[in-house]
């Protein structure tokens, strides 16, 4: 039976762990709210490079013989398996894909962390420092310009971007895009009306395409960490919350115990000296 002491320290412990992740939950929402906002403003200007590509009509290679992988998340826990999530759709996709020849790039180090493990040869470069302050255009600039180089170093038959897109509070989705380059654009179906296009014109704007793009969905999964973040504090501290009135209980019923055996113990010294006398 546990003593008094050890349950009433337990209680002081799950209380203050209570108080940390209701103190998160609200710094979380607080963030949430703010990244949303500022999603709905990047969001069109993504979607509009992503636009391009569809009015293109750019095929994605029937049979690629090599892919660059590049895996969207963040530094920071403590919400969920948002992380983990993509991580998971990148290991299915090798194991779905054997043949292909895949080079990994991470932004934000908890999918290195998890794809290191048993996929360390094929990550090329990481990207840390994500999510712990506000991605600016400047930093995914910093980021497409590296991506760019490492596509033009080594030819890939297609890249591909995986992302949680954020779809609610409640929810997200691990999604994926095909990020193509300039050699893609001049074989697809409608690219011919463009003929007249410098091709310098052309590859500032697939630049800058490329910044939008990292940029928007950097935007979509950061609003996904939060508010993932935000409901995992919210089931903590309803748990804590469950874990005290549990230890309460058992707290309640072993002093009553405790009682009970001092009481029984007085009585029998009473009786025992009565006796006697």
């Amino acid at each position: 039976m546990s003593t008094l002491k050890v349950i009433k320290n337990r209680i002081r412990s799950v209380g203050n762990t209570k108080k940390i992740s209701q103190t998160m939950r609200m710094v979380s929402a607080a963030k949430y709210a703010k990244t949303e906002k500022e999603l709905n403003v990047v969001r069109p200007f993504g979607k509009a490079a992503i636009k391009f590509y569809e009015i293109t009509e750019i095929n994605p290679p029937i049979d690629p013989q090599s892919q660059l992988i590049i895996a969207l998340t963040g530094d920071r826990g403590l919400c969920g398996s948002i992380h983990s999530g993509i991580a998971k759709t990148i290991i299915m996709d090798f194991q779905r894909l054997p043949q292909l020849s895949t080079k990994l790039i991470c932004i934000g180090d908890k999918t290195r962390v998890i794809l290191s493990r048993d996929h360390s040869e094929k990550i090329l470069w990481v990207a840390s420092e994500i999510g712990k302050k506000p991605m600016t255009f400047i930093d995914a600039a910093l980021i497409s310009q590296k991506i760019l180089i490492t596509q033009s170093n080594d030819e890939f038959h297609q890249t591909l971007i995986y992302y949680n897109k954020f779809q609610n509070a409640a929810s997200y989705n691990v999604s994926s895009i095909n990020l193509y380059e300039s050699h893609a654009l001049y074989k697809s179906n409608r690219f011919l009306f463009y003929d007249d296009i410098n091709p310098e014109t052309i590859k500032c704007w697939l630049e800058f395409a490329t910044v939008a793009i990292i940029f928007w969905l950097s935007k979509e999964g950061i609003t996904s960490e939060y508010a993932a973040r935000m409901n995992a504090m919210e089931s903590a501290t309803k748990n804590a919350s469950k874990m005290i009135k549990g230890l309460i209980l058992s707290y309640n019923r072993t002093r009553q115990a405790t009682i009970t055996k001092e009481l029984i113990e007085i009585i029998s010294g009473a009786s025992a000296v009565e006796k006697k006398d």
